[in-house]
């Protein structure tokens, strides 16, 4: 059992390790990474294994596939939000999914900044809530979210939404705001 306060860390270190990493291409040793974060080695390497990250050879390594955890059947929970790889790299992400209610292809292009391109223009993002995270910004608090996957429309997400009470569906430009948001309150961290 992990407590509120470890969740926090272990979302805050990880957004760390995503940034020096470049979100995976550039592993970073646990060491420069706990000094960056200002925390003891010993603790990082907790927090990282906390997160699913691995910690081989002293390097930490990032998997941009599923991680390990109570992830629901059929659910990409654990996977890197592409949204925050957009900002953690600055680099533009590309996404081309299929609707899971629909089968329509979901095509969305986006930059840490703004969003390009949504096809179909109403489809939208399904967001699973990440419970015990507590990001709060100043007198704000934002929600920990992740995307979870792309439904070609709001109504289309209707039966996910059923099953993720949790969750949230937003419109695409509104979860790249939310993220901005959330990155923000995970920075103003203060010794990240």
């Amino acid at each position: 059992m992990t407590t509120r306060t470890d969740r926090t860390a272990a979302v805050r270190i990880a957004w760390a390790a995503t940034k020096l990493t470049r979100a995976g291409r550039h592993p970073i040793a646990i060491g420069r990474l706990a000094a960056t974060v200002g925390m003891d080695p010993a603790e990082a390497h907790r927090l990282m294994d906390l997160m699913g990250f691995v910690i081989r050879d002293g390097l930490v390594v990032m998997d941009r596939g599923s991680r390990p955890g109570p992830a629901r059947a059929g659910s990409d929970r654990y996977q890197v939000d592409l949204f925050l790889l957009a900002v953690a790299t600055g680099e533009p992400v590309h996404a081309d999914s299929v609707c899971p209610a629909t089968g329509a292809r979901v095509r969305v292009h986006f930059t840490s900044a703004r969003v390009l391109s949504v096809d179909p223009p109403h489809a939208v993002v399904a967001a699973s809530r990440l419970p015990g995270i507590d990001l709060t910004l100043g007198q704000d608090y934002v929600e920990a979210l992740v995307c979870t996957q792309f439904f070609a429309s709001k109504e289309a997400a209707a039966g996910w939404l059923l099953e993720n009470i949790d969750g949230r569906v937003l419109s695409v430009p509104d979860y790249l705001a939310h993220t901005r948001r959330m990155v923000a309150a995970l920075e103003a961290w203060p010794t990240i």
